[in-house]
C-alpha cells in the first residue's frame, strides 16, 4: 500500500489511475474476445472474400504514408530545445501516438467484421453492444497510456501527453486521408453505375460496386472512428493537463481523469440501454438509448467534480505538483514566497478589486498580478462543473439539430428530394441551403461556449482555455453515450433489415459525428494557451520588427493576421488536394465498373486503387505538417496563434457543414428510390443521386477530416513554439530560419507535383468503339449497336450483355403506353417530357 499512500499526486488520484487503468485493459480484453465469440453466418453473402483484402490494403497505406511522415517528424522534434532525456521522451511518444490510430482503426474494423453474417432477429439488439464495444475500446486505447504517463511523471507529464496526442492526431489525420478517395470511388462506382444508370440497387449482388462501397463504409465507421476518438481523447487529456496542473493545481488531473473514466462508463452503459423500440417508433428509442447515457454520465461528471473539487481556490493542492511557492515576479518581486505568506494579502486586496484594476495597465507584469487575483476569486468546483455541464448541454443540443440532416423523414430531407424533382442542381441548392444553416447553429453552440466561459473565467486567459478544454470533455462524454447511434447503421444497412428499422437508424451518426468535432474544436483552442505563453516569455529579439513580430500578440498584429490566413489557406490547399485525389480515383473506378459490367466479369478489380491512394495522400498529410514550420519561421513566431485559429474555425464551419450536407443528399436519394417523388429510375433519382455522390465526397474530404486537421495543426504547433521561439531569440540568422521555411515548401511543392502527375485514366473522346460503350448512353438497342460496344470480339454470334440507360426506360415507357386503354407508344415518344 505505500505505492499508494506516498503517490506525490495523492492516494486518491493514485486509486483512479488504477481504476481507469483496470478500466481500459478490461475493455480492450472484452473488445478482443466477444467479436470472436459472436455466432455468424459465414456462408453469408456479405462475408465477401476479397473484403479482408480490400479493408488491409487501407491501412497498410496509412501506415506506409505514417512511416515515410512520422519518422522524419520524430526526428525533428527530437532535435528541439531540451535535455537528452526530454527529447527522447517526445520522440518516442510520439511515434508512440503514431502507432496508436491504425491500432484503432484495426480494433474498429474488427467489430464490423463481426457484424458481418448476423442473423436477422439478432441484428436489433446487437446495436448498442456493438458500439458500446467500438467507443470503449477506442478510448481504453487512449486511456491506458494517458494513465502509465501521469503515473510516472506526475507534474511534468503536460509535454509528454502532447507529443502523445500529437502522433495520435496525425495517424488519425492520415487514414481519413486515405479513406477520402476510397470513398468517393466506391459511392462512383456504386451509384452513378450501378444505381443511376443500371437501376440496381447499392447492395444488389448484381452492382459490382457494393462491395466496394460495403468496406469503404466500414472503414470509415469502424476504423477512421476509432482513430478519430483516440485523438479527441489525448488532446483533452493533453490540453487539460497541460493549461489545468499550472491553475488548479492537481485538481487538474482530476478533471481529466474523471472526464475520460465517465465517458468510458457512459459507452458501456450505452449498451444495455435498448436501442429498438416498437414498429415505428425504432428512431425515438434510439435517441432515448444514446439520451439516457449521456444525461447520467454528464450529471455524474458535474457532481463528483462538484464535492471532489475544493470550494476554495487557496484549498487546491498546490504543494503535489510543486506549486507551493509564488514565483512570478511580478507577485514576489523575484524572491519565491510560501503561498501561505501571500493569501492574506491577496484576499484582503480582493475586497476592493476595482481599486487594483484601475491602478494597472495591459503590461505583462500587470496582467499576471491581476489574474493571480482574479483566481483567488473564482469558486474551483463551481466553475468546473458548470464548464463540464455547458459541454454536455452543448453536446446534446449539436446531436439534436444534426440529426435532423440525418433523419430520412424529417423537414430537410424531404424538402430536399421534393426539390430534386426539379432537376438534380436544384436539389442540391436546397440540401446545401438547410444544412448550412443547420451548421450556422452549430457553430453558434461554439461561440456560446465561449462567452460563458469567458464569464466563468473572470477575465483570466490561462483559466478559461482550460475550462473551454473541460467543455470538450463534456462533448466527449455525449459523444461516447450515443455509442449506439454511432455504429447503428453498420448493423441495419443491410437488404433483408426491415425497413422501418433500416429508416430509423439512417443517418443516426451525424450527430454524434459533428458533436465529436465540436469536441474536438474546443480542445484543439487549449493550443492557444502554451503557444501564447511561449511568446509572452520570451526574451527581447535583436531587432524591432522581430520583437514585434514575437510578442505583438494583438489583433491589429500583421504577424497574427498572417498566420490566419494562412492556417484558412491550409484548409483549403488539404481539401483541393483531397477532391483532386478523389477525382482521378472516382473516375478510374467509374470507368472500371462500365467496362466490368459490359464484359460480364462477376466484380470490379481496382487494382491499382491502394498505389493510386498513396500518391493521393501524402501531399495533404505533408502541407498539414509542415505549415506550422512555414507559419512560425517564414511569417514569424505570432503567426502561429493565428494559423491555430485559422485552421480550427475554418475546418470546424467547413467540416460541420459537409457532415450535414452529406447525410440530407444520401437520405434524399434513398427516399426518392423507395418510391416517392418520382421513384426509381426518374430525373429526380438520378439528380439526388448525384447530389448524394457529390455531397458524400465533400463529407470524407472535408468533414471527416476536418477534425484531424484542426488538432494536428494545434498539437503540432504547441510543440514546435519552443523551437521556433528559441531560433528567433539566440541570434539565429534570419535567412536561416527563412531558408527552414522554403524547404518545407519545396517538400508540400515537390509532393504535390508527384501526386499531380500520377497517371489517371484516358477519358478523351477518339477511341471509337471503346468510348462509344463507356461514355455514351446506348440508343435504342438494335442489333447494329449492340455489335458496335463489343470491343473484344467482332463475331456476331456472341451473346452481348444488356446495359441498363436511359434508352431502356424510354422502352419500357413504350411499352407500357401500347398497353390496351393507354395509348400508343408513338404518342408516348413524341411526348416533350420523355
Amino acid at each position: 500500500m505505500d505505492l499508494i499512500t506516498q503517490f506525490p499526486l495523492g492516494d486518491d488520484l493514485a486509486w483512479t489511475l488504477i481504476a481507469l487503468g483496470v478500466l481500459a485493459v478490461a475493455a480492450l480484453v472484452v473488445g478482443a474476445v466477444v467479436p470472436s465469440r459472436m455466432r455468424r453466418d459465414e456462408d453469408s453473402e456479405e462475408v465477401d472474400d476479397e473484403l479482408g483484402r480490400r479493408l488491409g490494403g487501407q491501412l497498410l497505406s496509412a501506415g506506409s504514408i505514417l512511416l515515410w511522415v512520422g519518422l522524419p517528424l520524430a526526428v525533428l522534434l527530437y532535435l528541439a530545445p531540451g535535455s537528452t532525456d526530454d527529447r527522447l521522451l517526445r520522440s518516442g511518444l510520439l511515434l508512440a501516438g503514431l502507432a496508436l490510430g491504425p491500432l484503432a482503426a484495426w480494433r474498429g474494423i474488427a467489430v464490423q467484421l463481426a457484424s458481418l453474417g448476423l442473423d436477422l432477429d439478432r441484428r436489433p439488439a446487437m446495436i448498442s453492444r456493438l458500439g458500446a464495444l467500438t467507443v470503449t475500446g477506442a478510448l481504453a486505447l487512449a486511456v491506458l497510456p494517458i494513465a502509465i504517463i501521469i503515473w510516472f511523471l506526475q507534474a511534468s507529464s503536460g509535454p509528454a501527453l502532447v507529443a502523445l496526442a500529437g502522433g495520435a492526431a496525425i495517424s488519425a489525420l492520415a487514414i481519413r486521408i486515405c479513406a477520402a478517395p476510397v470513398d468517393t470511388a466506391a459511392s462512383s462506382a456504386a451509384f452513378l453505375v450501378g444505381t443511376d444508370e443500371h437501376e440496381l440497387e447499392s447492395d444488389d449482388p448484381a452492382n459490382l460496386g457494393g462491395p466496394h462501397q460495403r468496406s469503404a463504409r466500414m472503414a470509415s465507421r469502424g476504423g477512421a472512428l476509432s482513430s478519430d476518438l483516440v485523438a479527441v481523447a489525448t488532446a483533452v487529456a493533453a490540453f487539460g493537463v497541460l493549461l489545468g496542473v499550472p491553475v488548479l493545481a492537481a485538481e487538474g488531473f482530476i478533471v481529466v481523469l474523471l472526464g475520460l473514466g465517465t465517458a468510458m462508463l457512459a459507452a458501456a452503459v450505452a449498451a444495455v440501454v435498448p436501442h429498438v423500440g416498437t414498429a415505428g417508433h425504432e428512431r425515438g428509442a434510439l435517441r432515448l438509448g444514446g439520451l439516457i447515457p449521456s444525461v447520467l454520465g454528464g450529471a455524474g461528471a458535474v457532481a463528483a467534480a462538484a464535492l471532489w473539487i475544493p470550494s476554495q481556490y487557496k484549498n487546491l493542492r498546490f504543494e503535489d505538483v510543486g506549486l507551493a511557492n509564488f514565483t512570478d515576479p511580478a507577485i514576489t518581486g523575484g524572491t519565491p514566497t510560501p503561498r501561505e505568506q501571500l493569501e492574506p494579502q491577496i484576499e484582503t486586496a480582493l475586497s476592493d478589486m476595482g481599486q487594483w484594476v484601475s491602478a494597472t495597465d495591459e503590461s505583462q507584469y500587470a496582467g499576471a498580478f491581476l489574474d493571480v487575483m482574479g483566481l483567488y476569486s473564482i469558486t474551483p468546483n463551481v466553475v468546473v462543473a458548470v464548464a463540464l455541464g455547458l459541454g454536455v448541454l452543448v453536446g446534446l443540443a449539436g446531436v439534436l439539430l444534426l440529426s435532423g440532416t440525418g433523419n430520412r423523414l424529417g423537414g430537410t430531407v424531404l424538402r430536399t428530394a421534393r426539390t430534386a424533382r426539379t432537376g438534380g442542381a436544384l436539389g442540391i441548392t436546397a440540401g446545401l441551403g438547410a444544412t448550412a444553416l443547420t451548421a450556422a447553429g452549430a457553430v453558434a453552440l461554439l461561440v456560446l461556449v465561449l462567452v460563458v466561459v469567458s464569464v466563468l473565467a473572470a477575465g483570466v486567459p490561462g483559466l478559461a482555455l482550460v475550462l473551454l478544454v473541460h467543455a470538450g470533455i463534456g462533448a466527449l462524454i455525449v459523444v461516447a453515450a450515443h455509442a449506439g447511434s454511432l455504429l447503428a447503421s453498420t448493423v441495419t444497412d443491410r437488404p433483408d433489415t426491415e425497413a422501418s428499422l433500416r429508416t430509423a437508424t439512417a443517418g443516426s451518426g451525424t450527430g454524434p459525428r459533428a458533436v465529436l468535432l465540436m469536441a474536438g474544436t474546443l480542445a484543439a483552442l487549449g493550443a492557444l494557451g502554451p503557444v501564447v505563453s511561449a511568446l509572452q516569455l520570451a526574451p527581447r529579439a535583436g531587432t524591432v520588427w522581430e520583437d514585434r513580430a514575437l510578442h505583438a500578440i494583438t489583433p491589429s498584429s500583421l504577424t497574427l493576421l498572417g498566420g490566419a490566413g494562412l492556417g484558412v489557406l491550409a484548409v483549403l490547399l488539404v481539401t483541393s488536394s483531397l477532391l483532386d485525389g478523389a477525382r482521378r480515383l472516382g473516375a478510374s473506378a467509374v470507368v472500371e465498373t462500365r467496362a466490368s459490367l459490359l464484359e460480364g466479369r462477376a466484380r470490379a478489380d481496382l487494382g491499382d486503387l491502394t498505389d493510386t491512394v498513396r500518391r493521393a495522400a501524402v501531399p495533404p498529410l505533408v502541407l498539414a505538417v509542415l505549415m506550422p514550420v512555414v507559419a512560425g519561421f517564414g511569417i514569424g513566431p505570432g503567426a502561429l496563434p493565428g494559423l491555430v485559429l485559422g485552421v480550427v474555425l475554418t475546418a470546424a464551419g467547413m467540416g460541420l457543414w459537409t457532415l450535414g450536407a452529406g447525410s440530407a443528399l444520401g437520405n434524399a436519394s434513398a427516399v426518392i428510390g423507395s418510391g416517392r417523388y418520382g421513384g426509381r429510375g426518374s430525373w429526380g433519382h438520378s439528380g439526388a443521386l448525384g447530389g448524394a455522390v457529390l455531397t458524400g465526397v465533400l463529407r470524407s474530404t472535408v468533414g471527416a477530416v476536418a477534425l484531424p486537421l484542426a488538432l494536428t495543426t494545434s498539437l503540432l504547433a504547441a510543440l514546435s513554439i519552443s523551437a521556433v521561439v528559441g531560433m528567433n531569440t539566440d541570434g539565429t540568422s534570419s535567412f536561416l530560419r527563412w531558408g527552414i521555411a522554403v524547404v518545407a515548401l519545396v517538400i508540400v511543392l515537390a509532393c504535390w507535383v508527384v501526386a499531380a502527375t500520377a497517371p489517371e485514366v484516358d477519358l478523351e473522346d477518339g477511341e471509337g468503339e471503346i468510348s462509344t460503350p463507356l461514355f455514351s448512353r446506348a440508343t435504342d438497342g438494335s442489333a447494329d449497336d449492340l455489335a458496335a460496344m463489343d470491343w473484344e470480339s467482332d463475331d456476331e454470334h456472341v451473346e452481348q450483355v444488356p446495359v441498363t440507360t436511359t434508352s431502356k426506360r424510354r422502352k419500357r415507357k413504350g411499352r407500357r403506353a401500347a398497353e390496351p386503354g393507354t395509348g400508343s407508344a408513338k404518342d408516348d415518344d413524341e411526348d416533350p417530357s420523355a
